[in-house]
């Protein structure tokens, strides 16, 4: 597969950080904004963004706009990297930053998108990236790898979207397989680092149990079968922090003592889903920089409806945020 690889180290320069960086505490924040578009017809928009009388330059401000104030709620506790799936290209990015967050010391990002699809992955930091890579998988989505230079250390960022669950599972399950395999083999590169992994999975970390013993991309690994998924490209997941190292990682959702707010991160046909996560190595508990304190999905009211469901995106009325909830993974530094 080609890769159109649209990659940005950036030092924006009317950056002037109203909001002081805390040396002692690291909040990363993934979300997927719902199919955030620019107006400039590139042809791998989806169609109904390819209608002007649909969607133009006030609805996608407006949408810029909601999405800053969202990234500025105190529920997300104004983070130090952002993660953002589902952004059209650099250009959405460079609008956020530079309308909205660059006087709040968002002055670094990169981006990674494939030239087939709609939408792509952002990293975005008030702290410098100093490197990017994109990783493609066999087929599908790539996944974009940023480092990132904080004060307690360098903290290296996957970002992805993997393929979502419509169509056979068979086929999908296989995507997302591929691209877990790509970021598996990635992270091996990064020794002694501590590696973050965030995006929407689009799979619960508990998928492998409702599988009916088919491979799943998250495998927990106290599946019986674990070991062989592992083998042929799955990522081992764990909420026992004993069992966390450089091959296995911490997912809060299988945590018996994580406590969630909310079911899930989305709300579809009639059940919560868990999709959107961010998983660690061993170094968030190996007492040395930067150590595991929190997690949670954030509920800003304006992300919410009346029913305590997302509320999604909805191009033809022009209203609503998006149909998943922020993640935030705070770590703290002794």
């Amino acid at each position: 597969m080609i890769l159109l690889i649209v990659l940005f180290l950036s030092l924006l320069s009317s950056c002037d950080p109203e909001i002081p960086s805390n040396n002692h505490t690291l909040n990363v924040v993934s979300y997927n904004v719902q199919n955030l578009f620019d107006t400039n017809i590139d042809g791998t928009e989806y169609k109904e963004y390819q209608d002007s009388e649909v969607w133009n330059q006030g609805a996608y401000r407006m949408r810029l706009k909601t999405l800053s104030k969202i990234i500025m709620d105190s529920a997300l506790k104004y983070p130090d990297i952002l993660v953002l799936q589902e952004i059209e290209n650099s250009t959405v990015v460079y609008d956020l930053l530079f309308h909205h967050l660059a006087k709040k010391g968002y002055c670094w990002y990169a981006v990674a998108k494939s030239e087939n699809h709609a939408t792509g992955v952002a990293v975005i930091s008030r702290h410098p990236i100093t490197d990017s890579v994109v990783h493609a998988a066999q087929e599908g989505r790539p996944a974009l790898e940023a480092t990132v230079a904080t004060k307690g250390g360098e903290v290296v960022i996957f970002a992805l979207h993997a393929k979502s669950q419509i169509g056979e599972f068979c086929e999908t399950e296989a995507l997302r397989i591929m691209l877990a395999r790509a970021i598996g083999q990635a992270s091996l590169c990064q020794t002694g680092k501590l590696i973050l992994l965030c995006g929407d999975f689009n799979e619960d970390p508990d998928a492998v149990w409702n599988a009916d013993g088919q491979q799943t991309a998250l495998v927990d690994i106290t599946h019986p079968a674990s070991s062989s998924f592992v083998l042929e490209g799955s990522l081992a997941v764990s909420g026992n922090t004993d069992r966390i190292g450089s091959s296995v990682w911490y997912s809060p959702y299988l945590d018996k003592s994580f406590e969630l707010s909310l079911p899930g991160s989305g709300y579809w046909n009639g059940l919560w889903h868990r999709y959107d996560q961010i998983l660690g190595n061993g170094y968030m508990f190996d007492g040395i920089g930067w150590e595991y304190q929190s997690f949670g999905v954030c509920s800003p009211v304006s992300c919410l409806k009346s029913d305590g469901t997302p509320n999604g995106w909805d191009l033809g009325l022009k209203n609503g945020v998006s149909d998943h909830l922020p993640v935030l993974l705070t770590l703290t530094r002794r």
